[in-house]
């Protein structure tokens, strides 16, 4: 058992290691999206791409962007945070494997979807009261829950709304499911983690 404790503690560091090297190359493909044969970038390509390519598909992606790395750090972080437990405590139970799941869900998923809704409906609510209207067209394209808006629009009827007024409701809609949101996800992770097999 304590080799194998050590063994699971050993490849914990491993992905941990291999996730810090994903977020690298995330954050250089945004300067470098194309890297030179020979050059750093290349080869940490070589090395995180196959894994990232798994997950590459029209689904992860909203808009211009690309949720796919994301579910594929966070699908590290949950055999990451087993490992670390069983490495640790030498036990693992269902409720944990659950627990973390299900707090892996929200911190990679849900999280994410809604800070970036409300960063851009930030920038729509302040887009909506400049008169220009090239900012105004980019602010709209870059829109991640346009339903959440025409539900707000339509919740008005036949009455003339402001766009300003329908971009700050829609935002504070937004951060009550993020709020919420939260709040259960930590609720049903505490509860899976009572399950006592």
């Amino acid at each position: 058992m304590y080799y194998l404790m050590k063994a699971a503690l050993f490849f914990s560091r491993l992905i941990a290691l291999y996730s810090f090297l994903i977020w690298i190359r995330i954050f250089i493909s945004w300067v470098v999206p194309y890297p030179r044969p020979g050059s750093f970038t290349y080869y940490l390509g070589r090395i995180v791409d196959p894994y990232l390519n798994m997950f590459r598909s029209d689904k992860a992606r909203i808009g211009v962007l690309d949720f796919s790395p994301i579910i594929a750090i966070g699908i590290l972080a949950v055999f990451q945070s087993i490992l670390q437990v069983f490495g640790t405590f030498g036990t693992l139970t269902f409720g944990y494997i659950l627990a973390v799941i299900i707090q892996a869900i929200w911190s990679y998923g849900i999280s994410i979807f809604l800070w970036i809704a409300i960063i851009s409906l930030i920038i729509s609510t302040i887009a909506s009261f400049s008169s220009n209207p090239m900012m105004y067209s980019m602010s709209n394209n870059m829109s991640v829950m346009p339903w959440l808006k025409e539900m707000v629009r339509k919740s008005f009827g036949a009455r003339i709304v402001r766009e300003w007024v329908v971009n700050a409701i829609t935002l504070i809609i937004t951060l009550l499911m993020y709020f919420v949101g939260k709040n259960i996800f930590m609720l049903l992770s505490n509860i899976a983690l009572r399950i006592p097999f």
